[in-house]
């Protein structure tokens, strides 16, 4: 008697994502929290290195630098805290769901999904920002730049927190988180420093201050209160009703005092080299030296109040008094 013999096939693996135990999702968790630190950190850099074209000021001196340390340090705590509640709160849950999305439909759980997960979030995001502050007047613009800004934030970060959960093996799933932190930590530096060095050959231009002429200061210049500075062409000066403190005044914090006076005005040159206006004579305009700021086109007058480390200044505005 003849018998058939069915061979046994071995179970078929059903599609879709492998599971990640616990280690997998801190090594995860770890990645996206630098992935997001790295972006607010490259954020930042940009955002400073663009400034530089525009006006600014900063202070010198050894108490301005441990200021600036103690910026830098506990700006680097805040992108670290922020990072790591970001990816518990945001990043994970994307992964979860593209996860849990290709689980239930039976395909493989792909870089596309995942992309679709960031756009789901950042489409919830915008709606439940913009919305309101349309509805109360404040601009409808901002429902796609925050749909934009989300989408393009969150995919870096989800991204390498789902390579990290693709990966097999405990070792090198952290051995991916750690990649990933030296680069999310060297590229913002990288970038910080070609950029001070781009501005330092001049391969980028920066803010250099004005430089106009003496016919171009003859005019009224105003500080918007009421106070006026008039350089007239042939070299006097009529000041009205300044904002101009005294120097006990600037140096013990007191309200600016009203003055008014008369005197001369010259362009020359302070001892670095950069152009600026003398005003000598009677009332508050001796012994003040006044510096361009601004640009060609909207130049202004400005000098420090008390020092010039705390980069508090009085400007005038060229233009009429107001009304």
């Amino acid at each position: 008697m003849a018998h058939l013999t069915v061979g046994r096939q071995g179970a078929t693996a059903p599609a879709g994502p492998e599971r990640v135990g616990g280690a997998g999702w801190t090594a995860a968790w770890l990645t996206g929290a630098v992935t997001l630190s790295a972006e607010g950190a490259l954020a930042l850099v940009l955002y400073f290195l663009a400034g530089l074209r525009d006006e600014h000021y900063f202070a010198a001196g050894f108490p301005a630098y441990v200021g600036y340390l103690l910026v830098a340090v506990v700006g680097v705590a805040a992108l670290g805290l922020a990072g790591m509640v970001g990816s518990a709160a945001v990043v994970l849950p994307v992964v979860r769901l593209a996860r849990r999305s290709a689980r239930r439909t039976g395909r493989p759980e792909t870089v596309r999904r995942s992309l679709a997960a960031c756009g789901v979030f950042a489409t919830v995001a915008a709606v439940c920002s913009g919305v309101p502050t349309g509805l109360l007047g404040g601009g409808w613009t901002v429902l796609p730049l925050v749909l934009v800004a989300a989408f393009l934030g969150l995919v870096p970060a989800v991204l390498c927190a789902r390579a990290v959960t693709v990966m097999r093996g405990t070792g090198r799933r952290f051995g991916l988180a750690g990649v990933v932190s030296v680069c999310g930590v060297t590229l913002p530096a990288a970038v910080l420093v070609g950029g001070l060095v781009a501005y330092g050959t001049g391969l980028i231009q920066g803010y250099e201050p004005p430089r106009p002429t003496a016919a171009k200061l003859v005019g009224t210049w105003t500080d918007d209160q009421g106070g006026t500075l008039a350089l007239r062409a042939d070299g006097t000066a009529v000041a009205d009703d300044l904002g101009v403190p005294t120097a006990e005044a600037a140096s013990g914090g007191g309200a600016p005092e009203q003055c008014s006076g008369s005197g001369s005005w010259a362009r020359s040159e302070s001892p670095s080299g950069t152009p600026q206006l003398d005003l000598t004579g009677s009332g508050c305009v001796e012994g003040i030296g006044w510096q361009f700021g601004g640009t060609e086109e909207e130049p202004t007058l400005f000098y420090w109040i008390g020092d010039p480390d705390s980069l508090d200044r009085y400007v005038l505005h060229r233009g009429s008094p107001a009304s």
